[in-house]
């Protein structure tokens, strides 16, 4: 096929193998062995990821079951959850299962997250990713650096989770909505293991603190922030894997 009629067949308009609908110019998704609209698509996990390799019949045992899980959430009765303006976890400790939210203020049932059993739960863990950068301050025209040296190390501290789940095997969900940030001045850190570097950061604080107040000030409420939602995404952990 040459890349005329690859464009054109981009452009010509099917049919949905799951609802029979006609698919939009652009909107379809393609399947293992059929075609879906992008509404039957929206139907699917939040978590699902293998579309592109599912069967026609595959999907449509998804879509069942996914309304089941609609009518399940009914009997779903929160005793504790977890979480800001990101990944809020309700949790079901009588019942031994969770379901996750975006965020805050969504309805349930439009969302309808997969409900989890403790039990299908194989891996839950505190994921973070670090890094840091040197501020520069511009003079005469050029950047330059600080004197002395400041620097911006940011942090996304992530819940890595796997499971037994049909159709949600694997997900990282953020702990947080915006990137945190610590600033700090004197000599660069040296560079760290992801999930050791708030703790060296700690350290490195120990021996070059900030020189003013309101610097100290700061970079404890940064510090404050970081270890908040640290010890939540412990928390979280602890909770489903020994509930």
């Amino acid at each position: 096929m040459g890349l005329f009629d690859k464009i054109a067949g981009a452009f010509e308009k099917k049919q949905c193998d799951i609802c029979g609908g006609e698919i939009g110019m652009l909107g379809n998704k393609k399947l293992e062995n059929g075609n879906c609209c992008k509404e039957c698509v929206k139907k699917l996990s939040p978590w699902f990821t293998d579309r592109k390799h599912s069967t026609v019949e595959e999907i449509r045992e998804q879509i069942d079951y996914r309304e089941q899980n609609r009518e399940a959430l009914k009997d779903f009765h929160e005793t504790i959850s977890f979480g800001e303006d990101s990944s809020l976890f309700l949790i079901d400790q009588q019942n031994r299962r969770f379901v996750v939210l975006p965020r805050r203020n969504v309805d349930l049932y439009e969302v309808n997250p997969d409900i989890i059993s403790f039990d299908q739960v194989r891996e839950m863990k505190l994921d973070m990713s670090y890094s840091s950068t040197e501020e520069k301050i511009m003079r005469d025209g050029q950047r330059v650096s600080y004197n002395p040296p400041r620097y911006e190390h940011t942090f996304n501290m992530y819940l890595k989770i796997v499971t037994d789940h049909p159709y949600a095997h694997e997900h990282r969900c953020p702990l947080h909505a915006r990137s945190l940030k610590v600033h700090t001045a004197g000599p660069k850190m040296n560079r760290s293991y992801r999930l050791d570097a708030l703790e060296d950061l700690t350290r490195f604080l120990d021996y070059y603190p900030p020189i003013n107040y309101r610097d100290r000030v700061q970079v404890d409420r940064e510090l404050d922030d970081c270890y908040y939602f640290a010890h939540m995404g412990d928390e979280i952990c602890r909770t489903i894997m020994r509930g």
